[in-house]
Parts: structure tokens; C-alpha cells; sequence
């Protein structure tokens, strides 16, 4: 399947072992990504492979399943309601990285892909909303970068304060 990708980068003053006990705590997307309510672990795993969750906007749920977890770097989750690819999209994941960046520094890569039905038809509608994801990607960042950094639960102020610090595209090697 041919996916559309959009990405953007973030260094947090964190090594990669701190950041990595943060993300690799899958209960705590809230504290982070602009909307969400609430994160509920559904599956009897909380980390890894297959584990299972539910974000909440109010009273309104999206599930995340992991199907791939790197150990100390990552992990790719797919979103979706039931059985169903999250609503309008054919497929669609979303991937965190991590990677070092000198002394006490990671570098934070968030990327999401997407294939939307209809073929080519479907593939210019994706193009058209790639900007509205990196601008949902780059407040995501922000939020991620303010949460690590204070263990605080970043707000709206704190998403557009740091804003400035998340670039456009993957890391480069």
C-alpha cells in the first residue's frame, strides 16, 4: 500500500533513557496531544508489541494498537475504531522515534502515515490534508517537549510557546 507520510522533529533536553521512560508509558498521551481527555490501557499488556489503547476527546474515542515496538527508540501504532482504520482513512499509523542528539539531548521524530480510499482520487485528498497533520504533528511535538522536559501536562500556552523548537521532516541522518 502506498502511504503518504508527513513528519516533524523535536529536540528534547532529556537523554534518550528519560524520554524513552516516558513514551514507553503508553498511558499518558493526554498529557500531551492537544484535545485528548483521557488514555485508557484495554489490553492485559500496558507496553510492547500489541498492546492496546484508548485516547478519549470528551466522550468521543480513538484505539491505538502497537505493531511494532523497538525497544529504547520507539514504536508504530495503528489507529482505528474496532476493526475499522480510523475514519476517513484506508490505513493509518502513527510512529514515534528516538534517537540521541549529543549530551542530554534526544531527538524526537513523529510521523504519520495515511492512505485514504478512492486510489489517485484518494491520494490528491491526502495531499490536501498533509498540511493539516503536520500542523496537528508539530502541536503534538510541542506538547511531548513541554511534557518530558517538566513532567508537567503541557496546555494550549505551552504547546504554542515552544512551537518554534519543532522543525518540518525526519531528522537528518
Amino acid at each position: 500500500m502506498d502511504l503518504q507520510v508527513v513528519a516533524v522533529t523535536v529536540l528534547v533536553d532529556l537523554p534518550p533513557e528519560a524520554c524513552w521512560a516516558r513514551l514507553s508509558d503508553l498511558s499518558v498521551a493526554h498529557y500531551y496531544v492537544p484535545g485528548l481527555t483521557k488514555t485508557e490501557i484495554i489490553s492485559s499488556q500496558c507496553r510492547g508489541q500489541g498492546a492496546h489503547r484508548r485516547v478519549y476527546s470528551g466522550g468521543r474515542f480513538l484505539e491505538e494498537t502497537v505493531t511494532e515496538w523497538r525497544e529504547g527508540s520507539g514504536f508504530t501504532i495503528r489507529l482505528h475504531r474496532g476493526e475499522k482504520p480510523m475514519a476517513p482513512f484506508r490505513q493509518a499509523e502513527f510512529d514515534y522515534a528516538l534517537a540521541a542528539a549529543g549530551d542530554a539531548q534526544t531527538r524526537v521524530v513523529l510521523a504519520m502515515r495515511i492512505a485514504l480510499p478512492g486510489g489517485s482520487l484518494g491520494r490528491v485528498a491526502g495531499r490536501a490534508l498533509l498540511p493539516v497533520m503536520r500542523r496537528q504533528l508539530r502541536l503534538v511535538a510541542a506538547g511531548l517537549k513541554h511534557y518530558y522536559e517538566t513532567g508537567v501536562a503541557a496546555t494550549d500556552a505551552d504547546r504554542k510557546r515552544l512551537l518554534g523548537a519543532v522543525h518540518d521532516g525526519p531528522a537528518e541522518a
